[in-house]
């Protein structure tokens, strides 16, 4: 019975191990896992908002919240536009791995775990947007965070210094009255500046991607732009042709009052239609986890 015995309390420990102690390890790993998504996110957004000062320092604050014991180890690596972020066992007494209860009988004695993840930023180069367009040389120009009317009598200078008067445009819609259009940088978008605003479009106190366009030809009812990049743009009101304002800014005048905003987003890009993220860095930044 001794001998029965022991065979059997080697195979029960080898149970318990397996029960207890690999339990540990996916527990610890989960917790690495978060923290590295956690980390991740944080830096990505900071590095998209241009606050990417100490990575190392936020990975491993985030990844040490999110162990149960309140320590990890983490290195953070910056490539182009994305993080990598690495996360790995660290304990109160200066140990690397997790220790284990009932594996040593089997002759392990630790295990060390790991987790990685990796979050990349960007900003739209193609979307489904309001189909109103504005100069690169009023982004250029315009204050961040100070509200200004864009309008059909606004004016900036372009590239070559020319003088860009009727500083907006309408785009050619998807689907009549839809108020919505598809924009891509690397295509020349039609647009008609002369026609009247959309009706029921709701856009009034929501922050929307306005295409900006690096120059325009033709005229009239027929004019193409070239695009250049989106813009995130915070609106506050608007002036149609058939309810139009007078304010200062705006005297009796059409378009669209608001200001341009740093937008670095968590949110699902379809949120805001967009559906590719490799454009100029404007204003608006998406983050995401790509790891």
């Amino acid at each position: 019975m001794a001998v029965i015995t022991a065979i059997f309390m080697v195979v029960m420990l080898g149970m318990a191990a397996i029960v207890v102690d690999v339990g540990m390890i996916y527990a610890e790993r989960f917790q690495l896992q978060n923290g590295a998504d956690a980390a991740a996110l944080a830096i990505a957004q900071d590095c998209a908002a241009k606050r990417c000062t100490n990575p190392e320092a936020t990975a491993t604050a985030l990844a040490g919240k999110n162990a149960h014991d309140g320590v990890s180890a983490a290195t953070a690596v910056i490539s182009g536009r994305s993080v990598t972020v690495r996360t790995s066992t660290a304990t109160p007494d200066g140990g690397s791995a997790v220790r284990h209860w009932f594996a040593p009988v089997l002759g392990i004695e630790s295990t060390e775990v790991e987790a990685v993840a990796k979050a990349s930023w960007g900003s739209p180069s193609k979307a489904t947007v309001f189909p109103f367009t504005a100069p690169r040389c009023m982004f250029d120009s315009a204050p961040t965070d100070v509200e200004l009317w864009i309008t059909s009598t606004s004016t900036c200078t372009g590239s070559g210094g020319k003088t860009l008067p009727g500083a907006f445009g309408w785009l050619d819609e998807d689907v009549k009255n839809s108020c919505r259009t598809s924009v891509d940088v690397d295509q020349v978008i039609g647009g008609d500046p002369g026609k009247s605003g959309p009706k029921d479009c709701h856009i009034d106190g929501t922050t929307i991607l306005l295409p900006v366009y690096a120059s325009a030809s033709g005229n009239g009812n027929h004019v193409s732009y070239v695009m250049d990049g989106f813009a995130a743009f915070k609106v506050s009101a608007h002036s149609w042709p058939s309810e139009k304002r007078s304010e200062p800014g705006c005297s009796n005048c059409t378009g669209i009052k608001g200001k341009f905003i740093t937008l670095v987003s968590l949110a699902d890009l379809q949120s805001f239609g967009v559906e590719e993220l490799d454009g100029k860095p404007l204003n608006a930044f998406f983050v995401a986890l790509s790891l």
